[in-house]
């Protein structure tokens, strides 16, 4: 049943009255002047289908976007807005390669957007946990490339991801004692280059690219805009307020091919976007494929194991050698193995990358040599464990026995993938 003018009225003096900690803020403002004043909630029910239609038309008209991003947006949005409905907060992350893409535009129409919004350039991370264990804004944080990597911020920014992890233990000199801060916001993270792969398995990624000079946006002005989309902001919050405990309830089915961390991350998005009914259950599924599957949240390992994977679909065989193996991933033009730990990726490196999968290479009968390589045998569980399922109609391996490329130049005689005694001994560099 929608909330009515009491209810709404009721609802923000409640959340008010939790951001006083202690006597540090004073109950008459509990809100520090660099955070957005709070906006009562639009005072009309809100149909969720037509606002996420305009809020996504509006990043449309001043920003180019990736296929995906202005529909996943638009729900981000309203996950701000209903934060204490998930136990799961994807932090979004907006990328480019270079300057001038567009990364400050967005974060400006996103501060008007979301509740309580407070945007910086530079923050310590003691400010970090405080201020969100303090008032809990939603934090927009730019140009992060010039600070992240000179602080501790990663753990803090990791630790927020889950509800049941979102706190930090430190000392607090006033009390004398230590205490529990929490770390559980919406997080906006804007930066050149890419971040960690712990943040990045984290976040919904927005990749910017800078416009082209024949791609038109509509420039966006504060002066003029900073209205609409104060409405905006408004009727989020108003829907939310009257959805909050279907939103609790909310057990979406997710398209294939998200796990994990991935999963936690569009869960809220795809709830919200199923409550909202229409054709947002097919827009946000969309855009869920679309995006998700450009994240680049792995470790070096996760990504050996999906190249070495595409390898052996590729050569159509079950085995290589070991420097066959490391030929074909080298010439992977957009992979970094060509020049991974500066000299390339060579047989001991691959050997060192896999032996945390319990993947070792092994020494096989070829007549009177025993070339050290691998069977895709080997990397069945690991595939299974790390990587998402293929998607329908890709290549997968011949299950064939096609022994080709296992040594270049010979016939390997013995066909099975039995290793050899002397498989222990150190690997050759071949």
């Amino acid at each position: 049943m929608p909330a009515d003018i009491a209810d709404i009225a009721e609802a923000r003096a409640r959340k008010t009255a939790s951001l006083i900690p202690d006597d540090t803020v004073q109950p008459h403002d509990p809100y520090p002047d660099f955070i957005s004043t709070p906006l009562d909630p639009w005072p009309e029910p809100v149909a969720a289908g037509s606002l996420l239609a305009e809020v996504a038309e509006t990043f449309r008209r001043h920003l180019i976007l990736p296929t995906g991003a202005p529909e996943a947006l638009a729900l981000w949005v309203l996950f701000a807005h209903s934060l204490d409905a998930w136990q799961a907060s994807p932090r979004l992350l907006i990328t480019s390669p270079a300057p001038e893409c567009g990364k400050t535009t967005l974060l400006e129409i996103l501060r008007h957007l979301t509740p309580e919004a407070v945007e910086t350039s530079g923050i310590t991370p003691a400010a970090v946990f405080r201020i969100i264990d303090q008032c809990r804004p939603t934090l927009i944080i730019d140009e992060a490339d010039t600070f992240f990597d000179k602080t501790d911020l990663k753990g803090i920014l990791n630790s927020g991801h889950t509800r049941t992890t979102a706190r930090i233990i430190r000392y607090d000199i006033k009390r004398d004692q230590a205490r529990a801060f929490s770390t559980w916001a919406a997080i906006v993270i804007a930066k050149i280059g890419v971040v960690w792969p712990a943040l990045a398995s984290r976040s919904i990624e927005i990749r910017m690219r800078r416009r082209r000079p024949d791609e038109q946006v509509e420039p966006f002005k504060p002066a003029r805009d900073a209205g609409v989309l104060e409405r905006l902001n408004r009727m989020a919050s108003r829907w939310v307020l009257d959805h909050l405990s279907a939103l609790r309830e909310s057990d979406p089915e997710l398209p294939g091919g998200l796990d994990n961390r991935r999963r936690d991350n569009w869960v809220p998005l795809i709830a919200i976007a199923d409550l909202a009914g229409g054709e947002w259950h097919d827009l946000a599924q969309r855009a869920a494929l679309a995006l998700a599957g450009s994240n680049e949240g792995q470790s070096m390992g996760v990504q050996l194991l999906g190249d070495i994977r595409e390898v052996f679909a590729e050569m159509g065989c079950d085995r290589a050698t070991s420097q066959r193996l490391v030929d074909l991933l080298r010439r992977r033009e957009d992979r970094p193995w060509a020049d991974h730990a500066g000299s390339g990726l060579t047989v001991r490196r691959l050997a060192s990358l896999l032996s945390p999968f319990e993947i070792h290479p092994r020494v096989f009968r070829n007549g009177r040599s025993t070339p050290r390589g691998y069977c895709q045998e080997q990397f069945r569980d690991a595939f299974a464990r790390y990587l998402p399922s293929p998607p329908e109609g890709s290549a997968t391996p011949q299950q064939a026995r096609n022994s080709r490329h296992f040594v270049d130049g010979q016939t390997v005689t013995d066909r099975a993938c039995v290793a050899h005694p002397s498989a222990v001994k150190p690997l050759e560099t071949q």
